[in-house]
């Protein structure tokens, strides 16, 4: 939507402003998180079990997959700032949709691992795109926006692993198959939807003004991007880690993956209700509060033995992500760069890539020098760092904006 500047009443120098459809925006989320979610469950399993790999290998391809998408998450940022949003998105896409359909005939090995890099690095910068897409509106709050995207890449979750074991149990080439048709509508919707006249026009003005800005980035951005980093970090080892720690207790892989069901379930039920307050919260409570929160699972997770325990620390952890993970990038977006908006959710999805690619590593290291406990234990302590620097860091801010007031 394209807001025209006046040329009346001193308005002729206000720049024109254009911005992506908020409802196009959540259905093409949609679209890419079921896509992508048909593939992140089934890649260890499938390079252990089938491709007959060590889980070392397969923590390594993921580690892998982790950085490349962190590399293209750079590269997305700064193609949006300084190039053509529309061209980079429907390359992006575009590539990532080719990978897949190549997955689909040939996924021996090492040809899975290589196109997998290459398809974490695509959608890195499809990642990156689409939160940067996101902050070109300006008609609804930011807060909603992310919120309400977050709760679409969700219910792409929830499709995406409820018929993944049914497709995989038929053989990995239809998860692949059915990955690359969501791609596929995607690549359609990019298509059709994602050339904003003006938009590339406007990024580039912005990037130019970047370039002459003296806007000094907020330390509190740094914070931040620790925040997710540790966030995410704690977020990968429940997909890896926990697993095993709950086999290991005499659990099933339904048991683990029901957990996920659930996970999405409550994400879909409750930010639906949340989308009514969130602009009433500020982000101190529902980023701090919620990583808070997240961290608090892990010291429930030190004592959990029984199934109905995870369920209840699962829960925990559910809530504190559904408050935290969408506002992130929304908090970032209100103290960045109004010229460089895309850098700074490319580093936001950096700082998530490198918790993911980390975590693997960490938590290995830890339980073979260690124990799950201390594990578990230094992830609330890593956790609860970053949530009281981040909030020394915005108190301090909100008080020198005080003093500027008056």
């Amino acid at each position: 939507m394209a807001i025209q500047s006046s040329q009346q009443d001193g308005e002729a120098l206000k720049p024109q402003h254009v911005e992506i459809k908020a409802p196009i925006l959540y259905i093409t989320t949609l679209f890419q998180s079921t896509g992508a979610s048909l593939i992140w469950p089934i890649a260890t399993l499938y390079m252990h079990n089938v491709l007959h790999e060590t889980m070392t290998m397969a923590g390594m391809v993921v580690m892998g997959l982790s950085i490349m998408m962190m590399i293209g998450s750079w590269v997305g940022g700064h193609l949006f700032d300084r190039w053509n949003p529309y061209k980079s998105i429907l390359g992006a896409v575009a590539l990532a949709t080719a990978m897949l359909a190549a997955l689909t005939f040939w996924h021996s090995w090492p040809v899975f691992a290589i196109f997998m890099l290459i398809l974490g690095f695509a959608d890195g910068i499809i990642y990156t795109l689409l939160n940067s897409y996101a902050a070109t509106i300006q008609s609804i709050d930011s807060r909603k926006v992310f919120n309400l995207q977050y709760l679409f890449m969700n219910v792409g979750v929830v499709v995406g692993t409820a018929i993944v074991g049914f497709l995989f149990n038929h053989g990995v080439q239809f998860v692949f198959g059915g990955a690359t048709i969501m791609y596929l509508i995607f690549s359609v919707m990019v298509f059709r939807f994602f050339n904003l006249k003006g938009l590339a026009a406007q990024a580039t003005k912005d990037a130019a003004k970047a370039a002459k800005s003296n806007f000094r980035t907020p330390v509190l951005i740094y914070a931040l991007l620790g925040l997710a980093f540790s966030l995410y970090m704690g977020y990968i080892l429940w997909e890896t880690v926990v697993a095993t720690h709950m086999t290991d207790l005499g659990m099933t892989t339904q048991d683990y993956s029901f957990l996920w069901t659930i996970n999405g379930i409550v994400i879909i039920v409750g930010q639906g209700l949340l989308d009514r307050i969130i602009e009433k919260l500020p982000f101190r409570l529902t980023v701090l509060g919620g990583t808070a929160l997240f961290a608090v699972s892990f010291l429930f997770l030190m004592n959990a033995k029984t199934y109905p325990m995870f369920i209840f620390t699962f829960m925990i952890l559910t809530i504190g992500e559904m408050f935290a993970s969408p506002q992130m990038p929304a908090w970032i977006d209100h103290i960045s760069d109004p010229n460089a908006k895309g850098r700074a959710q490319g580093f936001m999805t950096m700082a998530i890539s490198l918790g993911r690619a980390v975590g693997p590593l960490y938590g290995g290291l830890m339980i073979d020098g260690g124990s799950y406990k201390a594990l578990f234990a230094s992830m609330f302590g890593i956790m609860m760092l970053f949530v009281v620097v981040t909030f020394i860091l915005d108190r301090a801010s909100r008080r020198r904006k005080r003093r500027l007031a008056n």
